[in-house]
């Protein structure tokens, strides 16, 4: 077994000479494999007031959601948007989160809508 022993320190030794090469750390520039880092926030972000905008001019285009008495609240930073209120219809309200849904894309849309039947 002793034998074998200045055999297998010459193939390590070898090894450890060969695979260095692979190493990232000595990479020439450019070759990068990292993910490149995010870039600068976008210009086109929509303020709270902007957002809600959006939103209420979606529900003015709906006839079904012209007698609703709907409140927007946005927070833009979040990308999320409250529906609250009151609407006719079990449809007026799928329509309005719908509606608000569009506005931007991935906007979450909480419901607090009340559905009142006129009568």
């Amino acid at each position: 077994m002793f034998r074998y022993r200045p055999w297998l320190i010459s193939l390590l030794f070898g090894l450890n000479i060969v695979f260095p090469g692979c190493d990232n750390r000595d990479r020439q520039p450019g070759t990068r494999t990292a993910p490149t880092p995010p870039t600068a926030p976008s210009t086109s972000r929509l303020s709270d007031s902007e957002l809600e905008e959006a939103v209420r001019a979606k529900l003015e285009t709906a006839p079904e959601l012209k007698e609703a008495n709907l409140s927007v609240i946005a927070i833009a930073e979040r990308n999320e948007v409250t529906l609250s209120g009151t609407v006719r219809s079990h449809a007026a309200r799928e329509k309005a989160i719908e509606l608000a849904k569009s506005a931007k894309p991935g906007v979450l849309v909480n419901d607090k809508i009340d559905v009142k039947p006129a009568g």
